[in-house]
């Protein structure tokens, strides 16, 4: 009979045992799950934030170029120098032509200087995060903007902002623009992955127009 007894309760034991580690290996799952489940909706709001926030730098350098660049200087300037497009980023910030070009000394104040301004505008760092922008500004012909279809810079360029500049490319049907439109668009990166960018467009037109 003791036997018995002491088989019945190991018995209980065993099985109250294997209940616990079942209990502990569903609550595991479930704090994974949830662990996780905050973990992805942290990233996801980080990542939002940081998306704003580029779009936002895109659009204020947009908007900063559309409103101060004298079209007729940029457009001798790309005529000099048989440019069709050009890219502007950090690095070039060190070229004076540029700095003139595009920051132009009547838009400064506080004694900030070209250069100064051009790294602000191009690399600014929002809540300890860095932001690259690059602009590319394009002439309004057809074989303007084929040349820059067919270069390095563009395949660089993320695929959904490729088919857009494509689209914008067919739309094109004269050159009869290119005396008065350089049309500009502004990628920010803030990362490493593919996804890590955003961008806008703009159009820089002859003060006669704006």
């Amino acid at each position: 009979m003791a036997d018995k007894k002491f088989f019945s309760h190991g018995y209980a034991f065993g099985f109250t045992l294997i209940e616990t580690l079942l209990s502990i290996a569903l609550l595991s799952a479930v704090a994974i799950g949830l662990f996780s489940f905050f973990t992805n909706a942290m990233t996801y709001t980080s990542d939002n934030e940081k998306r704003t926030v580029a779009i936002n730098i895109a659009r204020g350098v947009a908007a900063y170029f559309e409103k101060n660049v004298h079209f007729s200087q940029l457009y001798d300037y790309m005529e000099n120098n048989d440019l069709p497009f050009f890219k502007m980023e950090k690095s070039s910030c060190n070229n004076e032509t540029l700095q003139q070009l595009l920051f132009p000394n009547e838009n400064l104040s506080g004694g900030i200087s070209s250069q100064q301004m051009c790294t602000t505008e191009l690399a600014p760092t929002v809540n300890n995060v860095n932001y690259e922008t690059s602009v590319y500004f394009i002439s309004w012909g057809q074989k303007d903007w084929d040349q820059f279809l067919s270069s390095s810079d563009f395949v660089a360029l993320p695929e959904q902002l490729k088919a857009r500049i494509r689209e914008e490319r067919n739309k094109i049907t004269t050159s009869g623009s290119r005396s008065y439109m350089i049309k500009l668009y502004a990628t920010v990166r803030w990362g490493e992955r593919a996804r890590d960018i955003s961008w806008v467009e703009g159009v820089v037109t002859d003060e006669t127009i704006r």
